[in-house]
């Protein structure tokens, strides 16, 4: 019974991003939000022993990591009114497209974040600031061939990391 070290060490290294980017959802503060996602995997350290084996210790970790940014919220009176905050504490945290979203949006930040630095600028300029390829070009001062295999590796690795393919 109980969730033993080498499985809340394995949980934590899968999912201390993606939980990180669910409460910066709500706190729409990175430090505060890496505050609570290390809070959340303190709690389910702290209660390891009651959990069963074979729970499904991500949606407790959600469930968790979204009462701890409701509480915050709340304590921080970051909401005009009390209609606002019971809206955010009526949200269904364990939704599948919530914990997608969040984990997406970690594993896109995350890869880019590993892009080589050429390719990380180029996709960033391409995809965030929405430049052309010209453009690109032009004020990185390489040619428009350069930026394609910048993207296309930008683009490689992204597909590989998020959907496992080539």
């Amino acid at each position: 019974m109980g969730i033993d070290t080498k499985t809340f060490e394995t949980v934590f290294k899968q999912n201390f991003v993606s939980v990180t980017a669910y409460c910066n959802k709500y706190v729409r503060d990175t430090e505060d939000a890496k505050d609570l996602a290390h809070r959340a995997f303190m709690k389910v350290w702290e209660k390891r022993e009651e959990i069963p084996q074979g729970s499904n210790v991500r949606a407790l970790l959600y469930k968790i990591a979204h009462n701890l940014s409701v509480n915050y919220l709340r304590d921080h009176k970051k909401f005009a009114s009390e209609d606002e905050l019971e809206a955010v504490e009526c949200e269904n945290s364990e939704t599948s497209t919530d914990i997608e979203a969040a984990e997406l949006e970690a594993a896109i930040i995350d890869t880019i974040n590993h892009m080589p630095e050429k390719s990380r600028t180029v996709f960033l300029m391409s995809r965030y600031d929405k430049l052309t390829n010209t453009s690109i070009a032009d004020q990185l001062g390489i040619s428009i061939k350069t930026v394609e295999a910048h993207m296309t590796a930008a683009l490689k690795m992204l597909r590989k990391k998020i959907w496992g393919k080539e």
